[in-house]
């Protein structure tokens, strides 16, 4: 579980997150929506300790993401929108390299484990720079989920994806336990994979809930999400 107390966090004189309280709960599909700028991607590095912030209180499983980090970001996988790669290394070395900084032990079984669930194992002695974007979506999604981490946040895990690939990562996140938090834009990916939706405007949170309601409500994510839009113009 996460949570986020009363954060805030401004670049200089711009204030990306205002006093934001969330509550990421295990077993739960969580997405997070927002038009460019809303605050979403800065939300997920505040979680997993990548940025500072300026008030409030992180906490990751009960740990401190500032007082407690090495111990709250171990509880945490993460897969920015534009990962990097070290593009001359094979898919297996880069595995190999990450599963070394994360000390995780048999680390060759469960490379082999997660890269053949989502279709990326036979591509694993090609070099990253000769892999499609979807290719490196799955190499980034095994460095995320390969240590168990049990809070998986992913910033827009599907965009670009060809239909197979985007099939593969949705099938992981419904079947994976533990709470999973998504960042994206897409209606539709809220709508077949999510329990529970945040919508985020101007760095402040406009509505919390569960996706059925919504769907019961507006008959669909993208209809709220524009009813709410329009409300708080």
């Amino acid at each position: 579980m996460i949570i986020v107390n009363n954060v805030t966090k401004s670049y200089g004189k711009i204030i990306a997150l205002k006093n934001v309280n969330l509550k990421f709960e295990d077993s739960h599909v969580i997405a997070i929506m927002g038009e460019n700028g809303a605050g979403k991607t800065t939300l997920l590095k505040l979680c997993t300790g990548i940025l500072p912030f300026d008030s409030g209180e992180i906490t990751v499983d009960g740990y401190n993401i500032i007082n407690d980090s090495i111990k709250a970001k171990e509880q945490i996988g993460y897969l920015p929108e534009m990962p990097y790669m070290y593009e001359r290394l094979t898919g297996r070395e880069f595995l190999f390299y990450i599963a070394s900084l994360r000390k995780i032990k048999d680390s060759e079984e469960k490379i082999d484990e997660i890269t053949k669930m989502i279709g990326i194992h036979d591509f694993l002695d090609y070099e990253i720079g000769s892999y499609s974007k979807g290719m490196k979506q799955k190499i980034s999604v095994t460095s995320a989920i390969m240590h168990n981490p049990k809070n998986l946040l992913l910033d827009e895990p599907v965009y670009g994806l060809d239909p197979l690939t985007s099939r593969a990562i949705q099938n992981f996140i419904r079947n994976k336990k533990g709470s999973t938090i998504i960042a994206t834009h897409s209606s539709q990916l809220v709508e077949q994979i999510a329990d529970h939706v945040y919508i985020i405007m101007r760095g402040k949170v406009i509505l919390f809930d569960k996706v059925t309601s919504i769907l019961k409500k507006h008959g669909s994510v993208e209809e709220a999400y524009f009813h709410i839009k329009d409300e708080n113009v």
